[in-house]
C-alpha cells in the first residue's frame, strides 16, 4: 500500500498567527499551487481522504475532479485544536501559557483545545481503520495539515511524538510512505520526500 500525505496549500493568515482549527481560506493564488502539487502526483488514487477544513477541502476536491476520484472527509484528520488560542497571534498569548504548552506540548492542552497525544490517538485510529479495511496494493491520497502528517510519520517510522517536529513539511509537501503487510504486522517506510 502507498500513501501520500499532501500538506494543503498556502492559507491566507497573518503571519504569527496561532491557527489549527480555524477555518482559514487560500491566498489568491492557489490555483498555481494547486497544479504544481498535482503535477507531483503520477498515481490515480484508489481511495482519497481528506480534513474537512477548508483549507484542505479544497485541494482535495481539485485532485478528486482531476482524479475521477470521490473525496471522503474525516474529523479525524483536522489540525490540532488549539481551543482558546485559535486565531491570536503568538504574541498576545501570555509567555507563561506558551512556554507551559511548549515544554510538553505531546502531553499537555491547551485552554479548551487537545493535546498532541490526542491528535496522534486521532490520527492512529484513522492509520488503522484504512490499514485493516484497504487492500494491500492500494494508493491512497491524504490531504491534511502538518501537525497530522508530522503524527503518521512518527507512527508509521516509529519515532517519539515530540521529535515529529524534525520534519519539515512546507505548504504542498507530499510525503510517500509505503506500507507492508506481513500477517497482522505492518511495514512502513518513507519512500521519498517531497518539498
Amino acid at each position: 500500500m502507498e500513501l501520500f500525505l499532501i500538506r494543503h496549500s498556502t492559507p491566507d493568515v497573518p503571519k504569527g498567527t496561532c491557527y489549527g482549527r480555524t477555518d482559514l481560506p487560500l491566498v489568491s493564488n492557489f490555483q498555481i499551487e494547486f497544479d504544481r502539487i498535482f503535477s507531483k502526483l503520477e498515481p490515480q488514487f484508489d481511495k482519497l481522504y481528506s480534513s474537512p477544513s477548508r483549507r484542505c477541502k479544497e485541494l482535495a476536491e481539485f485532485l478528486s475532479k482531476n482524479s475521477n476520484q470521490t473525496v471522503e472527509f474525516s474529523n479525524l484528520l483536522m489540525e490540532l485544536n488549539f481551543g482558546f488560542w485559535e486565531g491570536k497571534l503568538w504574541s498576545e498569548i501570555s509567555q507563561k501559557e506558551s512556554e507551559y504548552w511548549m515544554n510538553d506540548f505531546v502531553n499537555q492542552r491547551t485552554p479548551n483545545g487537545e493535546s498532541y497525544l490526542d491528535l496522534s490517538k486521532r490520527v492512529s485510529d484513522f492509520l488503522k481503520e484504512i490499514l485493516i479495511s484497504s487492500n494491500a496494493d492500494l494508493k491512497i491520497g491524504i490531504v491534511t495539515h502538518a501537525g497530522v502528517i508530522r503524527a503518521f510519520l512518527s507512527n508509521l517510522v516509529s519515532i517519539p511524538l515530540k521529535d515529529g517536529i524534525q520534519f519539515d513539511l512546507d505548504y504542498g509537501s507530499i510525503s510517500k510512505i509505503s506500507v507492508d503487510k506481513n500477517g497482522t504486522e505492518f511495514f512502513s517506510k518513507v519512500s521519498y520526500w517531497n518539498r
